[in-house]
């Protein structure tokens, strides 16, 4: 762990950004989105807060490693963990681990359908299914709904308790977008198919922070945000200024400075030895891509105290060059404070532009040598 870079997290931010949410779905039961570590920000104290404070009851992760890890540290807490990709099924020593842990899984297959059905561990936990209306990753497909139907039937089943599929093209418009236009109807066919054929269901989702901004898929029982939650718009920049999403950035990445020195344009430095592309004062943060910090974001701007520092040679594992072109000694010095990014600046914004990352990617790489610090 670096004890000099610290991912800065503030709660009150969240709870804002969960408010701002509940004003665009104001009839809406959420499941809310937690996996990969709660995109970088932490998996136990973000559900912990969430639940106690927020009042969320449901939760979504990606692996059953992530559920099983929420139950082991609340192991008190009431809460609901849908578990969406990586359901281990083939590994009968992980299924009773549903049933004992009160674990949701997302039947994306109709081989894990029948797994589900025949299996007694399973007899008195929901059934989640999640239809694949276009997306083409996981989902049962259109065409199998007959033999879903059958199945449930023979099994004495009638009832869905949750009803999903995922949108692919959620960061595009909702209105436009052929694609998104396309799900919606074939999640619209799902429904009345499985009701036609007499089976009753209780919950439904299709709205992820894409669909959310664009007030899209309200008319489902849940939402599902994810990156929302955590600031940024999902939004690709063309349609951003029609998003209903005013959410705040709840996190601020800070390091350290480890050396600075005066350079001249030209000079080698860093690995590769690259020619430094203006004169000015080089400053060392104790941010690498060990910590997440990217080798593309080589050249990137990150304004700190109303000054330009442009990252500038190689990225490494441990550690950054900045240039503050023009600077002199004493414009930042040894051990002060860097901010990488904040919600007061455009830096987050400007690492994933240079990067060519979305701000999921850049959460997410975050590792666990930087420590995280939570303000309330």
């Amino acid at each position: 762990m670096r004890f000099g870079s610290q991912l800065e997290i503030n709660l009150s931010a969240l709870e804002k950004n969960h408010q701002k949410i509940k004003a665009i779905c104001k009839s809406n039961e959420m499941i809310f989105m937690v996996k990969a570590d709660a995109y970088g920000h932490g998996l136990v104290p973000i559900t912990q807060f969430s639940f106690h404070e927020l009042k969320i009851k449901e939760f979504g992760v990606a692996s059953l490693g992530e559920a099983m890890t929420l139950r082991a540290k609340l192991p008190r807490d009431q809460f609901e963990i849908y578990v969406f990709s990586d359901v281990n099924f083939r590994d009968e020593r992980l299924i009773e681990v549903y049933a004992n842990q009160r674990l949701i899984p997302v039947i994306s297959s109709i081989d894990n359908l029948k797994i589900f059905l025949s299996n007694s561990e399973f007899r008195h936990v929901p059934l989640c299914l999640k239809f694949n209306t276009g997306m083409n990753r996981l989902g049962i497909e259109m065409n199998e709904l007959e033999d879903v139907v059958h199945h449930l039937k023979m099994n004495g089943r009638k009832s869905i308790d949750h009803l999903m599929t995922h949108l692919a093209c959620a960061s595009l418009s909702i209105k436009k977008n052929k694609k998104n236009i396309e799900q919606f109807e074939n999640f619209e066919e799902v429904k009345s198919s499985l009701k036609t054929s007499g089976i009753s269901i209780s919950k439904t989702s299709i709205a992820n922070s894409g669909a959310i901004e664009q007030g899209a898929g309200l008319n489902e029982s849940h939402i599902r945000p994810g990156l929302m939650m955590y600031g940024p718009s999902s939004l690709i920049p063309s349609i951003k200024e029609t998003s209903l999403w005013t959410g705040e950035l709840i996190s601020t990445l800070k390091t350290r400075i480890l050396r600075t020195r005066l350079i001249e344009r030209g000079t080698p430095i860093g690995y590769g030895a690259s020619a430094c592309p203006g004169s000015g004062l080089v400053a060392i943060m104790a941010l690498g891509y060990g910590d997440g910090f990217s080798t593309s974001n080589q050249g990137a701007e990150l304004k700190f105290r109303d000054k330009n520092y442009k990252v500038v040679g190689r990225v490494n594992m441990d550690m950054t060059q900045l240039l503050l072109e023009g600077g002199v000694l004493g414009d930042i010095n040894v051990d002060d404070d860097f901010t990488v990014w904040s919600p007061e600046s455009e830096n987050f914004d400007e690492l994933c532009k240079r990067s060519k990352m979305i701000p999921y990617e850049v959460f997410t790489s975050l590792t666990t040598r930087i420590s995280k610090n939570y303000i309330q």
